[in-house]
């Protein structure tokens, strides 16, 4: 067995991985009306996240949701996609997107096995703007599975200077998390994230077009085996500099 999955009835779901430590799910059910079909739906929707490319333990959470919203109701409803999606809305979800590198590197490696391409970008990504975003959904398009490397707060502090950054590490991570274009989010230190590539060894490394690529760091080490690296143009005017400038202006007048 690689794997237990257990259910606990009123108190949610226990996953046990054969090595580590488990992980419980507390269920996510207000009012529990009939149990009649909840077994079966954790079942059919675990399966279904895993086929779909799901980490286990996020498979594990869908399921709880859905779970947890058939017992809610009367008799065996089918519980749709609007009505799973609605609960994760309003539940911590975007925690599991911000992994460590261990993480990110071992779901890298099963989508490689899938033949899926993985893409890897990095930034201090402080105030994020409109820039930022149109950068992240094109870094995106060029793959299946787009992995941040975000700097830590110290790390943003040595390179931005005194006052920066504006919002701390943990609200940049879960502000990244929660953009539908990032698939996961990984915190680093490091002056350069040249040790994140190594591990998590993307097909295509991307930066921005203040960059040529021969001067993105890990370019070299893609290249070897068989990955590119390539550049985004900036959108013009767009910066969170520019950003700060405008809102000290703003509180001056």
């Amino acid at each position: 067995l690689k794997a237990v999955l257990a259910t606990l009835g009123a108190d949610g779901m226990a996953w046990f991985p054969a090595s580590g430590a488990g992980t419980f799910f507390p269920t996510i059910a207000q009012e529990v009306f009939d149990v009649t079909g909840a077994g079966d739906t954790v079942v059919a929707v675990f399966a279904f996240g895993l086929l779909g490319g799901l980490e286990p333990e996020e498979a594990v959470r869908l399921s709880n949701h859905a779970g947890g919203l058939q017992v809610a109701h009367l008799g065996a409803v089918g519980i749709g996609l609007k009505e799973i999606m609605a609960s994760l809305a309003g539940d911590d979800y975007g925690e599991s997107k911000i992994v460590d590198v261990r993480k990110a590197a071992q779901t890298a490696q099963r989508l490689k096995h899938q033949k899926k391409k993985v893409v890897f970008t990095n930034g201090c990504f402080d105030l994020i703007h409109y820039g930022h975003i149109q950068y992240l959904q094109k870094a995106r398009k060029l793959g299946d599975w787009l992995v941040l490397g975000l700097n830590s707060d110290a790390s943003v502090k040595k390179l931005k200077g005194a006052g920066r950054p504006v919002l701390n590490e943990n609200d940049r991570a879960h502000i990244m998390a929660a953009l539908d274009c990032v698939d996961q989010v990984v915190l680093f230190g490091e002056p350069t994230p040249l040790k994140l590539i190594k591990n998590i060894k993307p097909d295509v490394l991307v930066k921005g077009g203040d960059y040529t690529v021969s001067r993105i760091v890990g370019h070299k080490e893609v290249e070897k085996w068989g990955g590119r690296a390539v550049t985004i143009p900036y959108q013009e005017g767009k910066s969170t500099s520019g950003v700060i400038k405008q809102i000290v202006e703003s509180g001056r007048r």
